[in-house]
């Protein structure tokens, strides 16, 4: 009797403490992406406790209804205060709409519904057993962003100080515009695989790596291979930033520049990371909370394509 007594007070209070998160806090652009999935499930944790709530308080006013109904009604309000939730979002906190968030609310409805709410919605054993298992094999779904987040940032770790060698699983997922990626084996410079990057005319068209281990402190030199198809005479230019970069308005004398002129074939080139320290207008770069790597080209007259391979710091 005391668990039914305190469970509606203790609902409410969840909810009421986690609801102010949907529009305060939460990954920012440069977040750990394993942070960023956990986040995304939030929303399945907290609209589980809701129809849970919606479950107890529904029952206590209308005892007729049938578990049908309740569930019908319960869907309902947790997909229209959801997608209240994301308009408010892009009022408030600047976030956009995001339609898998509201599929994230709607299944932590399902999971109250397959594993707490009594009676079942579905009468016969084996209906219950399959619903269950529809919504465990959507749980898995949902949960595998983070698994594979968590995968790579440990794989990561352990491969520093290789920033970006292509011969793991997940690993494009470290770079931003990562459509523009795809896995070769033909043109390799180590291991077994590089990776092709398709250029545009886009004023700027390029790639960046976000996710890495940012302590560089006891390196000397950023080392990558850069393999151009066409014929020679492409300019390829680099960009590094810290932390800080942000909070000094991104200008571009906050950040490390160069050009390289890439020649047809592979080109091995070598960036001296005392070069990258000092390279900022008005103070040092942070190497320590080094943050971002780009590659780009300017402004071409046609679509073409490179290839990365074997980006790395040596002592």
């Amino acid at each position: 009797m005391k668990y039914h007594t305190f469970l509606n007070p203790l609902l409410i209070g969840l909810l009421l403490l986690i609801a102010p998160f949907f529009f305060l806090g939460g990954p920012g652009y440069h977040s750990p992406r394993s942070f960023q999935s956990f986040w995304d499930l939030g929303h399945i944790f907290y609209f589980f406790l809701l129809s849970c709530w919606l479950c107890r308080t529904l029952r206590g006013r209308f005892a007729q209804l049938s578990p049908l109904r309740l569930f019908v009604c319960i869907v309902t309000a947790v997909f229209l205060f959801g997608l209240l939730v994301e308009i408010l979002q892009n009022f408030t906190s600047g976030r956009s709409p995001d339609m898998f968030d509201v599929l994230r609310n709607l299944q932590g409805c399902l999971i109250a519904f397959a594993f707490f709410i009594r009676p079942p919605l579905l009468n016969r054993p084996w209906q219950q057993q399959a619903f269950r298992a529809m919504v465990l094999i959507l749980l898995a779904i949902a949960l595998w962003p983070l698994t594979r987040s968590l995968i790579d940032e440990h794989l990561a770790a352990r491969q520093f100080p290789m920033l970006a060698d292509f011969e793991t699983p997940f690993e494009l997922d470290r770079w931003v515009n990562r459509p523009q990626l795809r896995e070769e084996t033909q043109r390799v410079r180590h291991g077994q695989k590089s990776v092709r990057v398709q250029l545009s005319t886009a004023k700027y068209s390029g790639i960046s790596l976000f996710h890495f281990p940012g302590d560089w402190r006891s390196f000397r030199t950023l080392r990558y291979s850069v393999y151009n198809p066409q014929d020679g005479g492409l300019v390829l230019n680099c960009r590094i930033n810290d932390t800080h970069h942000k909070a000094h308005g991104q200008e571009f004398s906050d950040r490390f520049n160069q050009q390289f002129i890439l020649q047809q074939g592979w080109n091995d080139l070598i960036i001296p990371l005392d070069k990258v320290k000092n390279a900022l207008k008005g103070r040092t770069m942070d190497m320590e909370h080094i943050e971002g790597f780009g590659l780009f080209v300017v402004q071409q007259a046609r679509p073409m394509e490179i290839y990365l391979d074997y980006v790395y710091l040596s002592e």
